[in-house]
C-alpha cells in the first residue's frame, strides 16, 4: 500500500547509471525506484541531464560534473537546503560522502535524521589505484571528507560484513549504529535465457566453446592480471574454452600485453565496455562467471545479477562475494586470491560440471535473499528506527508507518 503522503525521502547519490555507469549508481537508482513505490523520493545527483523516472521519484540535478568537487559539494548543499526549507523532507538517505556532507549539515540544522549507506572506503580505494605526492594529497582530502560526513549520520547501512568491519575499524563507528542490508539484482531484467546458442550468435561469440565471463573495471584490485595468469593453465587443460573480459579502465594496455606474452590470443577476448542493455545477453550466453577481486569488494552486485540470470559464479573469498556464495555453494569460492587458486578452482569445476549449480538453483538463491523489495524492507526498518528516536516522533503528520 503506497504512503506517499506520509514520508518524503531525500536521497543523495553520485549519478545515474544511464549517465555514469557503475555499481554504486545502479544500486542508487534501484533502491530509489523501489522506495518510490512506497514513499515520495527526491534524488539529488550530479548530472547535466535529467533521467526519466517513475511516478513518486523526482530527480534533482544538484551539481555539474565539469566543476570542481568543492563546487559540486556546495551545489548539493544549496539544493538540499532549498528542498528542506520548502518543508518537503522527513529523512536524508545518503550514498556518497562528498555529495552527502552538505545535505547532512542542512539536515542536522533542521532536526532531520540522516541515514548513510557506506558503499566502501573511498580514500582506501583511491590509495590502491595510484601513487605519488599528488595522489597522496587527494587520498588525505578524501579521508577528511569521509570522516566529516560520517560524524553527521544517525545510522549506517552496509552491504556486507566486510564493510561493516571496515567502517567500524577505520572510522570508529559503533557496531550498534551499523546494519547489514545486502544489495540485490533486478530479477525482472536478469533472467535465465532459453537459448544459449542464439545468445552467442547475437553477440558474435564462439558457438561451441566453453565460455567463461567476467565484467569488471580494468583496475588492479579487480584481479584480472591474476585471472589471466590462471587462464594459461585452464586453456592448456581445456583448449576449447574462451575467457571474455568486459569493462574499461587504465589496465587495458597491460592486459593486452599479457595476453600476447602468454600466447592467449584466441583464448581471451577483451570486450571493452559492455553496454547495460547487452549485459543480460552476455550472462545468458556464458557457461560460468568469475569474480577475481583482490580487495575492497563490498557486496558483489554483478554476482547476484549473474546468479539471477541462472549463471553459476566462482569468486575469490573477498567481501560480499564470500558472503553470497558461502550461504549457497561454498565450493564456488576459490581457496585464495592467487592465480593458482583460481586455476585450481576453475579446473575442478570444468572437469566435473555436475558440481556446478543448475540454472534454477542459481536463480532461486537470489529470489530468496537478494531482491530490491527485500532491500527496501530493510531500509524501511532503519528509517522507522531513526525517526522514532528523533525529534519528529511527536509530529503526527510525520509518523512513519511501515507497510508489509
Amino acid at each position: 500500500m503506497p504512503y506517499k503522503d506520509e514520508l518524503n525521502i531525500m536521497a543523495t547519490g553520485l549519478s545515474w547509471p544511464s549517465v555514469q555507469p557503475g555499481g554504486l549508481n545502479t544500486y542508487f537508482k534501484s533502491i530509489c525506484e523501489e522506495l518510490s513505490t512506497r514513499a515520495r523520493v527526491h534524488a539529488l545527483i550530479c548530472s547535466p541531464e535529467t533521467p526519466s523516472t517513475p511516478e513518486g521519484l523526482t530527480i534533482h540535478n544538484a551539481g555539474d560534473p565539469r566543476e570542481s568537487i568543492w563546487k559540486r559539494r556546495d551545489s548539493f548543499q544549496r539544493k538540499a537546503a532549498d528542498l528542506m526549507n520548502a518543508g518537503q523532507i522527513d529523512i536524508l538517505y545518503s550514498h556518497f560522502a562528498p555529495y552527502g556532507i552538505g545535505p547532512a549539515i542542512e539536515a542536522k540544522k533542521r532536526g532531520i535524521p540522516v541515514v548513510m549507506t557506506f558503499h566502501g572506503p573511498w580514500n582506501e580505494e583511491m590509495k590502491i589505484e595510484g601513487q605519488g605526492i599528488k595522489h597522496r594529497v587527494k587520498t588525505t582530502i578524501a579521508k577528511s571528507i569521509e570522516r566529516k560526513a560520517y560524524k553527521l549520520a544517525d545510522h549506517f547501512i552496509v552491504l556486507s560484513e566486510t564493510f561493516r568491519d571496515i567502517l567500524h575499524r577505520l572510522h570508529g563507528i559503533p557496531l550498534d549504529r551499523i546494519t547489514i542490508i545486502p544489495g540485490a539484482a533486478n530479477v525482472d531484467r536478469f533472467i535465465p535465457g532459453t537459448n544459449r546458442l542464439a545468445a552467442r550468435r547475437m553477440l558474435n561469440l564462439p558457438e561451441g566453446a566453453t565460455t567463461v565471463l567476467t565484467v569488471r573495471r580494468l583496475v588492479n584490485r579487480m584481479g584480472l592480471l591474476q585471472l589471466l595468469e590462471a587462464w594459461r593453465t585452464v586453456s592448456e587443460r581445456f583448449p576449447n574454452t574462451i575467457l571474455l573480459i568486459g569493462g574499461k579502465g587504465p589496465l587495458r594496455g597491460e592486459l593486452e600485453e599479457r595476453i600476447a606474452d602468454y600466447g592467449l590470443r584466441g583464448k581471451v577476448r577483451l570486450l571493452g565496455y559492455v553496454p547495460d542493455h547487452e549485459l543480460p545477453a552476455y550472462y545468458q550466453a556464458a557457461d560460468l562467471f568469475v569474480v577475481p577481486s583482490q580487495a575492497l569488494e563490498g557486496f558483489g552486485l554483478i554476482t547476484v545479477e549473474a546468479l539471477s540470470s541462472g549463471l553459476p559464479v566462482m569468486a575469490t573469498p573477498i567481501g560480499g562475494n564470500k558472503e553470497i556464495l558461502r550461504n549457497f555453494r561454498p565450493e564456488l569460492l576459490f581457496d585464495g586470491l592467487k592465480a593458482e587458486d583460481m586455476a585450481a578452482g576453475i579446473l575442478k569445476m570444468l572437469g566435473n560440471r555436475k558440481q556446478l549449480p543448475s540454472r534454477d538453483e542459481c536463480r532461486e538463491h537470489v529470489l530468496e535473499r537478494y531482491t530490491w523489495p527485500h532491500v527496501a524492507d530493510g531500509v524501511e526498518e532503519i528509517f522507522a528506527e531513526v525517526l522514532g528516536k528523533g525529534g519528529m516522533q511527536d509530529d503526527e503528520d510525520r509518523v512513519y508507518r511501515s507497510h508489509g
